[in-house]
């Protein structure tokens, strides 16, 4: 039996049991059917017909034999070892039979069974006994409520799925694992990919992944030297770090991960708890993480698909410029905007490469898209000659080519086989993408020179689209990830003036603060400053200052600076006559820098994740703002500042300086790791603003609040 190990820094997961699962020597049934069409018996009947070389022992203590073969009445009775056990019993069953398993030495037993966490508190405590009952043995769990797995490559049928014992076409051209966390959409997508040119091969359902998790599933399948690509369908996380470190591994294995991530509305998300007893998790921080680890997220069930199908069965694109090819001029006008759409670059045809094609045929249009007219049908030197020339002197990343019904009818089916039988010749290695209706044998043929084959042109453009944006992924890529050092005991909760000293002494640029408690210290701090200045009242009770007329902005000299302390103090005695006042702050008024706003937060799959984003109607309207998983180095959180929509404003727009992006990701990187140093004691930082300046002249927090965990927030502290 092969057995595959996970990394040894890879501390979290457990792999434990997961090749017993996936190649299993024997196969027990508890729960065996002498009817081959009920739940109990599916899998015996499966297990025949797909060629399982070992024994395998149906569990049925009113049968001598079930579907031809020896029955047991208790797995006590079995005298061979058992790698794996099918538990086929109503919940009530289900503990006594984990433990006739666990002490007869099975290796790992899923669980069909249903009536566990995902019912509710019973449920929980039924299935956290089965669980530790299991453990206490050294026995792995898939399930419970779960339809199983299976690794068809060596007959290993560990599952119910009537899917599976319907005769299918296995002629598919991509083999791509699928770790699940729904059963029937496991089960559906088994069925339509073989349709499509895909073996799900390894797949498995997790159910209420009670023990073997989903992270557990995807580190295992990364590690599989037979797997290429990696499909996930997911709806939470019960441990973020875990699923964190299965997604660094298949990183570092180089396996492309596809995921559709559900519950992204706050109803789906509330579905997707009482689905699988998981945590659904805030949607933004998984497209943190799937950012991080090079994950590919798309947005429906076809989509996975298109995305698995294509990463699997073609090649994968190293830059963004595509050439577009067909026969219609309008079909030549929707790629291009879907291409505009998906980020990718139609850029025109060198000048004398068009001359020469217009040479080949005076009719086509020659930029990009390329026409060759309907002639394209009646010519069999067109497509190849074209599709050549623009490979040899386009400078194309790729190329979409779109042949409407060209591969369903002939004469043209064998023009097209030949056609780009002829030009993989010549071009080996070359991302080319078809979109075209045709037979099942000239889509096997097309795909078997690794191009892949979509009925809709849009379709073919998007998905080439998602190819370029893992094709252009450095490979391997991997951002330093900065040291954690010794967390100090916090003590809140903290006022401005306090936050401002803590982020300091995170490395994180303040501005310059003077305390003071009358109005002659403030018209003394005002006098002594370089220019205007600021003041914003203190208080442990006041959050949004400026709401009760607690800041006033440009203040110019000490008469001014006085009047301005005792305005603040009125207005904020008015508003909130119970909130502690410490004093007010002056600060100098800096009028050169772009308001931003750093964040961070503990979320309680992941732990800490940092935020950045422009200041203003950029994040109070238009919601643009990024998340990353801290701690992350200077590098990422570079990365991170310019996916903003709005980072024009950063970089020079309308005759701006630019500013020091620099110091600000130098800024965002200490705060995620001062918030990864204390992720027990931290509930959330705001930043705002934090004011970057020109380039060179760095940044600095103006304003900050510090709030802790409710037991660490104890302690007065300013």
């Amino acid at each position: 039996m092969t057995v595959i190990d996970v990394r040894r820094d890879a501390t979290r997961l457990d792999l434990s049991g997961l090749d017993s699962l996936f190649r299993p020597r024997s196969v027990a049934v508890l729960g065996a059917s002498t009817d081959p069409v009920k739940i109990g018996g599916r899998p015996i009947r499966f297990l025949k017909e797909h060629g399982f070389a070992g024994p395998v022992y149906p569990i049925n203590p009113r049968a001598t034999v079930v579907q031809g073969l020896p029955a047991f009445a208790s797995l006590d009775d079995v005298e061979g070892e058992v790698d794996l056990a099918l538990i086929a019993l109503p919940s009530a069953a289900v503990l006594d039979a984990v433990h006739t398993c666990g002490r007869n030495g099975v290796k790992v037993a899923t669980i069909f069974s249903a009536g566990f966490a995902e019912l509710g508190v019973e449920g929980e405590a039924l299935q956290r006994e089965v669980v530790e009952a299991a453990a206490s043995y050294g026995m792995r769990i898939l399930g419970p409520n779960c339809i199983g797995s299976m690794n068809r490559s060596v007959g290993a049928v560990g599952t119910f799925a009537a899917a599976v014992g319907h005769t299918i076409d296995l002629d598919a051209h991509a083999r791509v694992a699928l770790v699940s966390q729904s059963g029937a959409i496991a089960a559906h997508w088994v069925v339509e990919a073989v349709a499509r040119g895909i073996d799900f091969d390894p797949w498995l359902s997790l159910g209420n992944g009670s023990d073997i998790q989903l992270a557990d599933a995807l580190a295992y399948l990364a590690l599989d030297p037979g797997v290429d690509v990696i499909a996930v369908y997911l709806e939470g996380a019960a441990d973020g770090d875990r699923l964190r470190e299965a997604l660094r591994v298949a990183r570092d294995a180089g396996k492309p991960v596809v995921a559709l991530k559900v519950g992204r509305s706050e109803v789906g998300a509330a579905a997707a708890a009482s689905h699988t007893a998981s945590l659904a998790g805030a949607d933004q921080v998984f497209d943190a993480l799937f950012a991080q680890y090079g994950v590919t997220r798309v947005e429906s069930m076809a989509e996975l698909l298109d995305v698995s199908y294509a990463v699997a069965g073609g090649y994968l694109p190293t830059g963004r410029r595509v050439g577009l090819m067909t026969g219609s001029g309008g079909v030549g006008i929707l790629m291009a905007d879907e291409a505009a759409d998906a980020g990718l670059e139609a850029a025109p045809l060198p000048v004398a490469t068009q001359a020469r094609l217009k040479e080949v045929w005076p009719a086509a249009g020659v930029v990009n898209p390329v026409d060759l007219t309907a002639q394209l049908m009646n010519d069999p030197r067109l497509l190849p000659t074209f599709l050549d020339t623009v490979l040899d002197e386009g400078e194309y990343d790729a190329v979409v080519v779109a042949l409407t019904y060209m591969g369903l009818f002939d004469p043209w089916t064998d023009l097209v086989v030949d056609a780009l039988t002829q030009v993989r010749a010549k071009h080996p290695d070359a991302p080319i993408v078809v979109s075209m209706l045709s037979t099942p044998e000239v889509r096997r043929a097309v795909e078997a020179l690794h191009i892949p084959v979509f009925e809709d042109a849009s379709t073919a453009v998007r998905v080439l689209g998602t190819l370029a944006d893992i094709g252009t992924r450095p490979p391997g890529a991997v951002h330093p990830v900065p040291a954690l050092g010794e967390g100090t005991r916090l003590a809140g909760p903290y006022t401005e003036v306090g936050a401002k000293r803590l982020l300091a002494d995170a490395g994180i640029p303040v501005v310059s603060d003077v305390l003071v408690t009358s109005a002659a210290g403030a018209a003394r701090a005002a006098e002594d400053a370089d220019g205007p200045v600021v003041l914003k009242v203190v208080s442990p009770d006041l959050a949004h200052k400026s709401d009760i007329g607690g800041v006033v902005l440009d203040v110019v000299g000490g008469e001014a600076a006085a009047a301005a302390y005792t305005a603040i103090l009125d207005n904020v005695t008015a508003a909130a006559p119970a909130a502690r006042i410490d004093g007010v702050v002056v600060s100098p008024m800096i009028d050169d820098g772009t308001e931003t706003i750093l964040g961070a937060y503990n979320d309680p799959t992941f732990g800490p994740v940092v935020m950045f984003g422009l200041g203003g109607v950029f994040v109070e309207v238009l919601k643009d703002v990024t998340y990353r998983l801290a701690p992350i180095g200077p590098e990422e959180a570079e990365e991170m500042i310019r996916e903003i929509k709005g980072f024009a404003m950063l970089d020079g727009a309308r005759g701006r300086p630019p500013a020091d992006v620099a110091a600000l990701a130098d800024a965002l990187s200490a705060l995620s790791v001062f918030a990864a140093t204390h992720r027990d004691q931290l509930d959330s930082i705001d930043v705002n603003p934090f004011l970057v300046r020109p380039r060179g002249r760095g940044g600095v927090a103006v304003d900050a609040l510090v709030v802790l965990q409710p037991e660490a927030d104890t302690v007065p502290r300013s």
